[in-house]
């Protein structure tokens, strides 16, 4: 928090620190990536998540409109809710995670703009006084998802609240909230509660007869995307156990079972620490299971000496014994035999075990946190997130991921910690919780939670909420006394992130532009906010292959403006020239020079920065770039490729000229 006293050790800006961080965040945004390619979004095994664009604001894409209003039942309370938007502009839907809030909220908007306007998501991060600070586009629907309840003063609240519905009404537009409890007054509020199962089966076409013997088997564990799958499968003719059975909430009873059933202190600490390591290895999870016994006092009760001769149980294959919850893969790694039943054993463990259990798992997760073991620390960072969705946001944040965050020591727990904030970004309810947490971290005094915080920008949580981690990070950037390298590095991994997992990074990019635009620092002022920008440029997934402007460019022909603006910045910088040659280099030699389409990318490049240099500053470019690919020994086609691009900065008018492969 902002006034914690400083670190007395810095280890932030340690180049071997911040690489291996960094590493580990990117590992863990690999597996995020292809849960999402693989599975949908899915967060943590349980169904209830929605197919998303993974970023959580700007325009809401028209495939998810048209999916939301598939079978959409208007019920009773959403009638209710339509005619307070209608009389008002503005309504929060209050209510429980998992009873289709926000479904109800798009279908809501979509009433009230139609295919007129778009309907665009708003951060989580905005608080009243921000609300009722921005412009609303007229007859534009603006959406705004777990929004945490404001903590104003009452007034001041009404104040905000008052603006917000002046500025709405005025532009025509229309504003839809959902929380769990919000600082709008109970006049602008809903409670929400989900349409009946039956209406929902029966709009998705299910016979009348399935439908009804359906309800009867449905639960209170199933949320709203639950009955939604199970309404389309059985339309698609499943038959309803199959359909019933492909459900993860279905899961949950097996894992009840064995908790009803007598358990040994070994057997649940086992399954505690399956809990939070499932998928390690099987011989790295003894050790940790072995760290967790310790801790517990199990194997140090009993004061009878151990013969020899007694028998040793095989362990080992007990685990995995018919009726276990667990299965050994081909590569001996521990899992559940449900992904889902994860979700479900935290559950249990939280709701029917106390301190004596929990106190020693806390324990050991703070161990666990500083290890250094990447894949027991990402495990865990998983296991912490899944305890929030059971435990509560709260919980976590104050058990775990802050203590992580000003943790000691060399610097790991706080990877551990921006890890875990990854895996808070896959469900929808905590996202907003962690966003501000996060944000909490970047203004605090101590560098510690600093750099977690930079880690955190540069995964999930900067692709969902790419102009706060670009905001946010270029704040560090620009604000700070001395060099912040991890800052840098991080603004480079959020551009590679989000061009790998969104194939769109042009948001970023056209801020990013603007801001160095419009700065008017100069001399040496400027140059922390240059090398954030050559970082950028500079940057490749991993450290290492193609480019990531070169990937970019591939997808987005129309980044070239900004990425044009980005390099002239730093091009007409001396003491960086050398180095923004270099990315230029790299970035047009990664094209393949032998396909119309990528030619057609380096010339729209060059062509931006022939708009954007100075006019002095094109044959000076010209000349420092052709004696940088002559040093770097290009061979004979890329250096003809690179002269002939030369020409373009020479001379502006050739830009409709087929100059590639030709000699100037």
């Amino acid at each position: 928090m902002v006034g914690e006293p400083a670190t007395p050790v810095d280890l932030t800006d340690q180049t071997e620190v911040a690489d291996e961080s960094f590493a580990q965040i990117s590992q863990v945004q690999t597996v995020i990536n292809h849960i999402h390619g693989s599975i949908g979004g899915a967060s943590f095994g349980i169904t209830g998540s929605r197919p998303e664009s993974r970023r959580a604001s700007g325009p809401v894409p028209p495939y998810e409109m048209e999916e939301a209003r598939t079978g959409y039942v208007r019920h009773t309370t959403y009638r209710a809710a339509a005619e307070r938007l209608e009389s008002g502009n503005m309504v929060a839907l209050i209510g429980k995670a998992g009873t289709g809030r926000r479904t109800a909220a798009l279908n809501l908007l979509h009433d009230f703009v139609g295919g007129r306007r778009e309907v665009v998501e708003l951060s989580p991060a905005y608080t009243l006084e921000k609300l009722a600070a921005r412009e609303y586009r007229k007859a534009h629907g603006y959406l705004l998802c777990d929004w945490p309840n404001d903590d104003v003063d009452g007034s001041i609240a009404d104040f905000h609240v008052r603006e917000i519905r002046r500025r709405v009404r005025d532009a025509g537009a229309y504003l839809v909230i959902t929380g769990t409890a919000t600082s709008l007054p109970e006049g602008d509020q809903i409670p929400w509660l989900p349409p009946p199962v039956r209406d929902v089966l029966l709009a998705h076409r299910v016979a009348s007869e399935i439908a009804w013997e359906a309800v009867a088997q449905i639960t209170s564990d199933y949320a709203m995307t639950d009955v939604v799958t199970l309404a389309r499968d059985l339309a698609d003719g499943v038959p309803l156990d199959d359909a019933l059975g492909r459900l993860e909430s279905a899961g949950r009873r097996e894992v009840a079972t064995w908790f009803d059933g007598p358990r040994t202190r070994g057997e649940l600490f086992e399954m505690a620490a399956m809990a939070f390591t499932a998928g390690l290895p099987e011989r790295g999870f003894e050790e940790l299971l072995a760290r967790l016994e310790s801790i517990a006092g199990i194997g140090t009760e009993a004061a009878e000496a151990v013969s020899a001769d007694d028998p040793m149980p095989s362990r080992r294959l007990l685990r995995v014994a018919e009726g276990s919850l667990f299965s050994l893969s081909p590569e001996r790694r521990l899992r559940f035999k449900v992904e889902g039943h994860r979700t479900h054993v935290m559950r249990e463990l939280y709701q029917r075990h106390g301190m004596r259990l929990w106190d020693p798992v806390t324990e050991w997760l703070h161990e666990c946190a500083a290890l250094r073991n990447p894949s027991a620390q990402a495990e865990i960072a998983r296991g912490v997130a899944i305890l929030a969705f059971v435990a509560g946001y709260s919980h976590v944040e104050s058990a775990f991921l802050t203590p992580w965050a000003r943790g000691r020591g060399v610097m790991r727990s706080q990877a551990t910690a921006a890890m875990a904030v990854s895996w808070l970004c896959l469900d929808e309810t905590t996202r907003p919780e962690v966003l501000r947490t996060v944000s909490s971290w970047t203004r605090s005094s101590a560098a510690r939670p600093r750099f977690t915080a930079t880690l955190a920008w540069s995964g999930e949580l900067g692709i969902r909420f790419p102009l706060e981690a670009a905001r946010m990070l270029w704040l560090q950037i620009r604000d700070s006394d001395k060099p912040v390298r991890h800052a840098e590095i991080a603004l480079a991994r959020l551009f590679a992130a989000l061009t790998e997992a969104t194939g769109n990074a042009l948001p970023m990019l056209d801020w990013l532009a603007h801001r160095i635009g419009n700065d008017r620092r100069i001399g040496r002022a400027v140059d922390p906010l240059i090398r954030g920008i050559l970082s950028v440029l500079s940057a490749r997934a991993d450290g290492v292959g193609i480019p990531t402007v070169t990937v970019h460019l591939r997808s987005r022909p129309d980044s070239a403006a900004p990425l044009a603006k980005l390099w002239a910045a730093v091009l007409v910088k001396r003491p960086h020239r050398k180095d923004a040659l270099a990315a230029l280099y790299d970035a047009v030699c990664a094209f393949d020079e032998r396909d119309g389409d990528e030619c057609d990318r380096v010339r729209a490049l060059f062509a931006a920065l022939v708009a954007t240099l100075p006019a002095k500053e094109r044959p000076l470019l010209a000349y420092d770039l052709r004696r940088y690919a002559i040093s770097r020994n290009a061979d004979e086609n890329r250096l003809e490729i690179l002269l002939s691009l030369l020409r373009v900065f020479l001379s502006p008018a050739v830009l409709s000229l087929d100059t590639i492969g030709k000699r100037p």
